[in-house]
């Protein structure tokens, strides 16, 4: 059998990936643009790819097909001929033949080895035609046919994408400010499931255990509350950790206050996607864990008069012990999030994964306003700075 050359690999690329998925990425940017879907998903692109894949091949089959007979350049038949070469030789392995059957296939992938030699698109043509009617002779029970062929495919890539989705990443859309600065109103993230141990689905029991959470990371999880709500918050505690939210906003663990410094006032995107120029300027910290020496950026909109009067109960008024198999989360957001401090602890059970990074941004609201410098951003890697903070936030990094 002749080797594959690179135009033949390309002649693959070209059919089986890039084809499918520039149709596929147009259709699920495109709906996502007109807010038919919320936004791009992965598994709906990976669906659509699936998909445009048959149909194209379908398209090709018809177009270059060997059946059809029309006159084509050598290169497009040699490369359907190998093709079709290897789908024999596949064939063959795996069922046993009569010698009598064996030697004709065995003649008719010759003549259509010879015809790959001799370089002639008209004598590879007819060699093909001779063999793909040999193969469907004496092994048309093994080959698939197209429904069956198309029906795998698409079946094949909804597995795929179920299989990653439920156990390893899965792509979450952030539907309110109580993570900004961190995360905007609009970002798209995906979730490390496997980190912590994967859960089984429509359960809270995991099918191995992975490695706990530690403070600083980002956590989306089921809401002890209403377990058919997720959330998604900063792990401020772990097991054991003493927590106080002090009156100034400040972060107390096991009696070391949580190291931050202030970057300055703020008036600009609320993480909504808007700006109130009218309203008080919000405070703006750097915020660090000192035990893992990871650095994020918090935000305070009260003044701490307002701050006394909450209505929050837990690890606010005195310190308090996150009990074994919990975390005590908090959102970025600090003035603006229902988290641990209202309703108490996760259990860690409930923990769907570990957020990892911004793989899309658009702005909430009609229209399509895309934050492309968001696009691939690191959730738990350093900080992105609004512009007019970047000098206290220097400042900040220098002192600690």
């Amino acid at each position: 059998m002749s080797e594959n050359t690179w135009q033949d690999r390309l002649w693959y690329l070209t059919w089986y990936i890039v084809i499918p998925a520039v149709l596929a990425s147009a259709l699920v940017f495109g709906l996502s643009a007109m807010r038919v879907i919320e936004a791009p998903d992965p598994w709906r692109w990976l669906l659509a790819f699936a998909v445009f894949e048959i149909v194209v091949l379908g398209i090709r089959d018809r177009l270059y097909g060997a059946r059809s007979g029309d006159a084509r350049s050598f290169r497009t038949v040699a490369a359907e001929a190998r093709e079709l070469q290897q789908e024999g030789e596949r064939l063959s392995s795996r069922h046993k033949l009569s010698d009598e059957r064996r030697a004709e296939l065995d003649a008719s992938a010759k003549a259509l080895a010879d015809a790959l030699t001799a370089k002639s698109a008209e004598q590879t043509v007819k060699a093909l035609q001779a063999y793909d009617a040999m193969l469907t002779k004496h092994l048309g029970h093994a080959r698939k046919g197209t429904v069956r062929e198309y029906t795998e495919a698409i079946v094949f890539a909804v597995l795929v994408a179920v299989v990653i989705r439920t156990f390893v990443v899965e792509a979450f859309k952030i539907p309110s400010p109580s993570m900004y600065p961190t995360l905007n109103v609009g970002d798209n993230i995906f979730v490390n499931k496997f980190i912590y141990g994967p859960l089984i689905p429509f359960t809270n029991r995991r099918l191995f255990q992975g490695r706990n959470p530690e403070r600083g990371d980002v956590v989306v999880f089921v809401f002890p509350v209403d377990p058919s709500k997720d959330f998604i918050k900063r792990v401020v505690g772990v097991a054991g950790d003493r927590v106080w939210v002090r009156e100034d906003g400040s972060v107390q663990v096991n009696g070391r206050t949580l190291d931050r410094c202030e970057l300055g006032p703020w008036q600009g995107d609320d993480g909504e996607g808007t700006t109130h120029g009218e309203q008080p300027p919000r405070r703006v910290f750097a915020e660090q864990d000192p035990a893992h020496h990871r650095r994020y950026l918090t935000m305070y909109s009260r003044d701490p008069a307002e701050r006394e009067s909450s209505v929050a109960e837990y690890c606010v008024r005195e310190p308090c012990t996150v009990p074994p198999g919990h975390v005590f989360v908090m959102g970025d957001n600090r003035d603006n999030s229902y988290d641990s401090r209202y309703w108490g602890f996760v259990p860690v059970q409930n923990i769907k994964g570990k957020a990892l990074w911004i793989w899309w941004s658009n702005v909430p609201g009609p229209g399509c306003g895309l934050r492309y410098e968001r696009f691939g951003q690191d959730i738990l890697g350093e900080p992105r700075v609004p512009a007019p903070l970047q000098s206290g936030y220097d400042a900040c990094v220098r002192r600690h």
